[in-house]
């Protein structure tokens, strides 16, 4: 023990307390409990803000947001590159990589943000399972009114059993 520890303070314990506080007495300042009871010195964590939640939720967003975007447009580019091939040019190349490239946007623009909304609920974060929520919405209201869930899935399919 060091030497400041060892030596007796020569006030009563009631009067340190007053005076180390100026609130008033015991138990009611927050100091220790009237009969002498002990003060427990284990450290109690307050903040406990773990930061890789974050970190994944904000690849998740990056992935919905950019790979839905550049799928988008490399899906829509292979496309009128297939309209204007001429009438006696084979476009199988072409239709296996748009519908790569569609499969590419529905993984982006649906699982990315379902991954997210299921992560963040099993985690109990409330708001950003709903933002999740919200973006598998509003993904899947623009991608399905290009087509219907059984088109795009049939243009997959066939895309790529072509390829």
């Amino acid at each position: 023990m060091s030497p400041k520890k060892k030596t007796k303070q020569t006030r009563p314990k009631a009067a340190r307390t007053d005076a180390g506080s100026g609130t008033g007495s015991g138990a009611a300042a927050g100091g220790p409990a009237a009969g002498g009871a002990k003060v427990s010195r284990t450290p109690v964590v307050l903040d406990d803000r773990r930061r890789w939640p974050v970190a994944v939720w904000t690849a998740l967003a990056a992935v919905w947001a950019l790979g839905s975007l550049v799928f988008f447009v490399l899906f829509l580019a292979e496309g009128f590159a297939v309209i204007s091939r001429g009438p006696g040019e084979t476009a199988f190349a072409s239709m296996s990589a748009a519908s790569w490239y569609l499969l590419g946007l529905v993984v982006c623009a649906l699982a990315a943000p379902l991954a997210g909304a299921v992560w963040a609920a099993v985690l109990r974060r409330r708001i950003a399972a709903i933002l999740f929520t919200a973006a598998l919405v509003c993904s899947a209201a623009v991608l399905f009114s290009l087509d219907s869930p059984a088109g795009i899935a049939q243009a997959i399919a066939n895309g790529i059993a072509a390829g």
